[in-house]
């Protein structure tokens, strides 16, 4: 092989300016990676110094595996060999390795053969084929690839070498296949498609999940740090253990005793025998480090971390960072630091956490960040009797997030209903990519504590976004999650959504036994924007609870509301919960849901929640009407996830991306590294690549040149100033419209040179659009959640209010035009007050364009058209703002990585 192609190497061979120069190392590619088997692994380019090692790999290697790479059994690699193998220019030549520990598992490469074309190869370990690494070094180097201006790639694979054809062929992209000579020749463009894009969400999602899977369900279990003292972290990990009746074989390692609970100890975990799945390293936290080497060093798949104290101090964030990238290093997985640990109930229930008790068996998921939010969570799990079918807390979420806890729970059937408490969110963009597959069939409710994007919570190693809290609030409801208020809210409506499961349909209605507490529910209701379809506050106050049995029936039993709210003044006889009972039954029966108010004493009202908390059953039940109502509004909520937008992305034929991203290289020759704005002209050809056309503008110089100009361009004529503060503000003189001629062109722009001589921003002549509403469309590349699409009606009210809708590309039709319709304001594009409705088709299809150019191009920094009239039929663009900025990394690419930065 190595002398096989020399024709082709002598092409990749180009001439550069910096011959002789060490070729600038790319860390920004490096990255850890999952794979399918549930461990982790790190993805760097190679290095001279790799040389041994990678000979090391080689001569691993089965003969039959050397021969499918190399078409020759080359046993080893010569001198020449390996240092064209190991010294690349990461440009033309480029190669990525993927390391467990120190060892070499797998080796993919390009090489440039044409100025858009490269040969790609791989070479995978024995042990670690069918894990996924091909395609994850695939993903790496076409995103590489682009980056150096390479758009296909291009190989060849001996006919027997099926593994690897099935590579090239699975990854979504449109490959084609000859044979050539005895050669499979394979090439392929390597834009990200939507089945590209697709095909690697699905493979993501099957390693992150066999990930939690693994590391929630072990066979064996090493406890490190247990000592003799019942509030020990490590003695109370060990009591949820016992307590639990974990069916699996536990280890402990504690130098103060031979014997701890009956179970033997190790002073050393060097010393603990077989192979162990999970360790719990409850140490302080320079010590866990220490710990982490000795774990690997027996085979510890996973690693749970309860301590606290990473996050206190720049040097904990150092510890921090040095933990995940030692665990990482050696295929490991860590939950936490700072997690309460994990519990799950059921046939093979385990509690390797700090809950006080198992929780009721049921349907729903749980799962919270911090230490404090986790303990809310349980604490109210257990005063609701809540029934949790698994509960996970990430703690700092230094490696496993709460997004791999969503790829895992996506595929459990036992779960109805998922909630989350968070404080931060390190990779928002997948979050709401996952949500929105997930919450197709499982209700997700959400809660982001007040405040929580105007700080880095502390050990949350994070983006930080620079819109404003409704952004992603926004797009989380576009995802079809349900937001939470606080903790209790949070609570209700998970509670009520897995004892009886989402409503059918958004009716609402109310019954209650006194006019005064049905009018609270009623406001109540109203007030949490409920859909009331039946009020019955008639219902005899009485000691006869059939008289509320048979005004429940006979609500519920036409099939006329989806979702009851039963207020109950006790009269304090009977039994109020065999009453909750009845209508239980009866609610099933109906497929309505059922939810309850009950005005009592504190000790009928305390004895009815102990049944209800027994009694999976039975409806919640609630205090006072704004609870209830507030409940019922999330379970509604849940109701309407199907509306996520599930479609397939929108398209346009007509998009030019090659111009498009000539605009960007000519301007990334320019200016180098520096944000900058574009000028009229390149963002004119920008956005005409897009399909996305601009009135014709043109700069004066002075009152004759303005003449020249406007008899060029046409009357009417707008005369505005370029000055970014009052180009669009007529209010403030930076705007003159509807100049009919000459004469009145020149006393224009005389008096508004006079007007704004505090100005020195030059002036320009616009021919006038036809009327319409005044929009403002923008786009930002935003650190934490990648490209954001926002639209408003023009003026300082929609800026002073906020009323602005934001969402993430790229959009569906539909997704688009919900867009245009969010911003309350909006209302004036239907047409009001007289005025015709505008064309909103028209808008959204300039919502898709400015999508595709924001996903495309992730140097866009900003984009602001403003303003964009959209008039009856059609719209204009008057003016065009664009800045770029080097190209970031972006959370959620087009290539798989691990959360947080990768190790070293």
């Amino acid at each position: 092989m190595a002398d096989r192609r020399d024709g082709l190497r002598s092409l990749r061979r180009r001439t550069r300016g910096d011959e002789g120069t060490e070729p600038a190392y790319p860390a920004h590619w490096e990255a850890d990676i999952a794979l399918g088997d549930g461990s982790a692994a790190h993805l760097r380019p190679i290095r001279p110094a790799d040389d041994d090692a990678l000979q090391n790999f080689h001569q691993r290697q089965s003969e039959h595996s050397r021969y499918l790479r190399f078409f020759a059994p080359m046993p080893r690699l010569s001198a020449r060999d390996l240092a064209r193998f190991t010294n690349v220019d990461h440009v033309d030549r480029v190669a990525f390795i993927v390391l467990v520990g120190q060892d070499i598992i797998a080796v993919g490469r390009y090489d440039r053969i044409l100025p858009h074309t490269a040969e790609v190869a791989f070479n995978v370990s024995d042990s670690r084929q069918g894990t996924g690494l091909a395609s994850v070094l695939l993903e790496h180097l076409a995103a590489a690839a682009r980056e150096r201006g390479i758009n296909e790639f291009t190989a060849e694979v001996l006919p027997q070498n099926a593994k690897m054809i099935k590579v090239f062929t699975e990854t979504g992209f449109d490959v084609a296949r000859t044979l050539d000579d005895g050669v499979v020749m394979v090439s392929f463009r390597i834009d990200p498609t939507a089945r590209s894009l697709a095909v690697m969400a699905e493979r993501e999602h099957r390693a992150e999940s066999r990930a939690m899977e693994r590391l929630l369900n072990p066979r064996s279990v090493l406890l490190i740090g247990v000592s003799s003292r019942a509030d020990s972290t490590g003695g109370r990990f060990l009591t949820a253990l016992e307590d639990s009746e974990y069916s699996g074989t536990v280890h402990l390692v504690a130098r103060e005793a031979l014997e701890l609970r009956g179970h033997r100890t190790w002073a050393r975990v060097a010393d603990v025998p077989g192979t162990v799945d999970l360790a719990v390293i409850a140490l302080r936290p320079e010590a866990c480090l220490e710990a982490i080497d000795e774990c690997a060093a027996i085979g510890v798949h996973n690693v749970v971390i309860p301590t606290e104290g990473f996050s206190d101090s720049h040097e904990g964030r150092r510890l921090q960072r040095e933990l995940v990238a030692r665990v990482r290093r050696h295929g490991m997985r860590l939950l936490g630091p700072g997690s309460l640990g994990f519990l799950r109930t059921g046939e093979d229930p385990i509690s390797l956490s700090l809950s006080p008790r198992m929780p009721r068996p049921g349907p729903v998921a749980l799962a919270g960040q911090s230490s404090a939010l986790s303990a809310m969570l349980l604490a109210g799990t257990d005063a609701r009797g809540i029934g949790v079918h698994e509960f996970v807390g990430a703690g700092n979420r230094a490696d496993v997030s709460l997004n791999d806890t969503l790829q895992h729970w996506e595929d459990d059937e036992q779960i109805g209903v998922i909630g989350l408490a968070l404080e931060s969110m390190g990779n928002p963009r997948k979050f709401t990519r996952i949500a929105r597959r997930l919450t197709r069939t499982t209700p997700l409710i959400v809660l982001r504590p007040p405040g929580s994007e105007s700080h880095r919570p502390p050990g949350h190693d994070v983006r930080t976004s620079t819109l404003p809290r409704r952004a992603l609030d926004q797009v989380l409801e576009s995802a079809g999650v349900v937001q939470a208020r606080g903790v209790d809210h949070l609570l209700d409506v998970v509670d009520a959504l897995g004892r009886q499961g989402v409503p059918l349909g958004p009716r609402v209605g109310l019954l209650s036994n006194t006019a005064a507490l049905g009018a609270s529910l009623r406001g109540a209701a109203d007030q949490a924007g409920l859909d009331v379809v039946a009020d019955n506050h008639s219902v005899p106050l009485s000691p006869d609870v059939r008289l509320i049995q048979r005004a429940f029936t006979t609500m519920a039993a036409p099939g006329h509301v989806d979702l009851v709210i039963a207020g109950i003044l006790d009269p304090l006889t009977g039994d109020a919960a065999e009453v909750l009972r009845q209508m239980a039954i009866v609610a099933r029966h109906s497929e309505v849901v059922l939810l309850v108010c009950l005005v009592s004493s504190t000790e009928r009202f305390g004895a009815v929640q102990a049944a209800v908390r027994e009694d999976g059953s039975l409806p919640p039940v609630h205090a006072t009407p704004y609870a209830v109502a507030r409940a019922a509004a999330g379970m509604q909520a849940a109701s309407l996830r199907p509306r996520a937008d599930d479609e397939a992305p929108a398209h346009r034929e007509d998009v030019d991306r090659a111009a498009a991203r000539a605009v960007v290289e000519r301007w990334r020759a320019g200016v180098g590294t520096v944000d900058g704005d574009l000028s009229i002209e390149d963002t004119h050809d920008l956005l005409a690549a897009y399909g996305i056309g601009l009135l014709p503008t043109r700069p004066i110089r002075d009152v004759e040149d303005a003449l020249t100009q406007a008899a060029a361009i046409g009357y009417p004529i707008a005369l505005k100033s370029t000055d970014p503060e009052l180009r669009h503000r007529a209010d403030l003189g930076g705007v003159r419209l509807d100049i009919p001629d000459a004469v009145q062109l020149r006393h224009a722009v005389e008096g508004m040179r006079r007007d704004l001589s505090y100005s020195s921003a030059p002036l320009e002549v616009q021919a006038m659009a036809p009327a319409g509403v005044p929009m403002v469309a923008r786009s930002v590349e935003d650190p934490s959640l990648g490209p954001v699409v926002s639209l408003s009606v023009a003026g300082d009210a929609t800026d002073l209010l906020d009323d602005i809708a934001y969402a993430i590309p790229p959009f569906s039709e539909s997704g688009a035009a919900r867009l245009v319709d969010t911003p309350a304001s909006a209302i004036k594009l239907r047409g009001t007050r007289g005025l015709p409705p505008a064309d909103r088709e028209a808008l959204a299809d300039l919502v898709v364009r400015i999508g595709l150019l924001a996903e495309d191009l992730p140097e866009l920094a900003s984009l602001e058209l403003y303003p964009v009239l959209v008039a009856q039929h059609g719209l204009t663009v008057l003016g065009a703002r664009t800045r770029l900025a080097p190209a970031p990394n972006r959370t959620d690419s087009a290539r798989r990585t691990l959360s947080g930065p990768p190790g070293a």
